[in-house]
């Protein structure tokens, strides 16, 4: 009789409902929880059950709002256990709506937060809501390219934990594969911010990089090329001499090329310009550094920032044949200025007007000057950090100027020894 009441259940169970399925989503109201398991009704004859290894993949604002009545989809993962029970996941169908979210901003092409979580030997690992992600290498900006396997895991490592901005570039639920990229992220994020900014426009930048032909600086959020010649009225052999990463600087943005995403920055026309009110005036001497040294001369900056050129011709006091093993760039010259030419911003100097005595008088008041400072180092290095001489002492802290022996006392002390 028994065996035939349980042929009977099992008859109507496959009659009055479809059987589900696993993989099935079920849209389930919940009628009991506690700290071990939900319940739910899910529209069936049997009730289905989420256990507590589920729940402890759900976060705690999820887990509170598991209260009776609330609208939640199940993810079927056993239609039958032992027990005959339903059991459903909670966890997987918030991981579906997850995957619906991701093809819905695949689709509308928008940008996205992630949380690197863990890297791996082609790139990171990234969480996005409750599902993981994998960002190419080849579309990371966050990691510099290094030299070495060692530098790059360590660039990776640092990353995790990082929150990124990012695109989703593949969404393949089936091979439960989504994959990111900061790169895109980015490129979009500069066209956005080149589209707020105008040719003309003066900006607050600071210094992110120095190369040999200039400086990048970033304008919020995209960066700027100030090339080398724009970033100063002086001559500027390496941006380095003026400039250093971190610094702020103010700079009038001369192109855009939205396609190539590139900025050229001037800096020099910002500058005060020392030609509008020159300081100087033929006759004048002046004391130069060499700047560049050329065949036909020597370029040298001037105490004003100006730049200024002596030919080879007036220097011929020098060996002009060997003019490099007798210049060096850095070196200090006194000079004479012969030619000043304001419209076309070139100074012309002279060595071989300076005379004799005008070469020695500067020689000297740079011994002078040299003097004065070997001076006040040694007097620095004779005070306290409290600002107090220190005088020089014996043993018995008595002044060195307080112990020198009279004659008197020098010959009382050789007749003693004697006797």
């Amino acid at each position: 009789m028994a065996d035939s009441m349980n042929e009977f259940a099992a008859l109507l169970d496959e009659y009055d409902y479809d059987s589900p399925f696993r993989g099935q989503i079920l849209k389930g109201v919940v009628l009991a929880a506690d700290d071990h398991e939900v319940m739910l009704d899910v529209g069936l004859k049997r009730d289905a059950f989420v256990p507590r290894t589920d729940l402890d993949r759900l976060d705690e604002d999820v887990i509170e709002s598991l209260t009776p009545g609330a609208h939640v989809r199940a993810y079927v993962m056993q239609p039958s256990n032992a027990d005959g029970e339903l059991i459903v996941s909670i966890n997987k169908g918030l991981e579906l709506e997850d995957w619906e979210q991701a093809e819905n901003v695949l689709g509308d092409d928008s940008i996205v937060d992630v949380k690197v979580v863990g890297t791996n030997r082609g790139g990171l690992l990234a969480r996005y809501k409750r599902l993981t992600g994998f960002i190419p290498m080849s579309q990371i900006t966050s990691i510099a390219r290094f030299s070495s396997d060692y530098e790059m895991n360590q660039a990776k490592n640092d990353l995790v934990d990082d929150h990124l901005d990012v695109k989703i570039i593949e969404v393949d639920r089936l091979r439960n594969r989504l994959i990111f990229s900061e790169r895109s992220a980015q490129s979009q994020l500069q066209q956005i911010a080149m589209s707020n900014l105008e040719v003309g426009q003066d900006v607050e930048g600071r210094v992110v990089g120095l190369v040999d032909f200039g400086a990048f600086v970033d304008i919020g959020g995209v960066d700027g090329l100030i090339h080398i010649s724009k970033l100063d009225h002086r001559f500027v052999d390496h941006p380095g001499e003026i400039l250093a990463i971190g610094d702020e600087v103010l700079v009038k943005i001369e192109s855009i090329d939205e396609e190539k995403e590139r900025i050229s920055l001037n800096r020099k026309v910002l500058l005060p310009d020392p030609w509008e009110n020159l300081e100087y005036s033929e006759s004048d001497l002046v004391t130069v550094n060499v700047t560049n040294i050329v065949d036909f001369g020597v370029f040298v900056s001037m105490p004003n920032g100006l730049q200024g050129l002596i030919h080879i011709s007036n220097m011929q006091s020098l060996d002009t044949n060997n003019l490099r093993n007798m210049i060096r760039e850095g070196d200090e010259l006194l000079a004479k200025i012969i030619s000043v030419d304001a419209e076309r911003q070139r100074i012309g100097l002279s060595l071989d007007d300076v005379s004799v005595d005008e070469q020695e008088a500067w020689m000297y008041a740079r011994r002078e000057d040299d003097a004065d400072a070997i001076e006040a180092a040694e007097a620095a290095a004779e005070v306290t950090p409290e600002g107090s001489a220190v005088p020089t002492t014996d043993m018995a802290g008595t002044p060195e100027e307080d112990i020198t022996p009279t004659a008197e006392v020098a010959e009382t002390a050789e007749t003693e020894e004697t006797e």
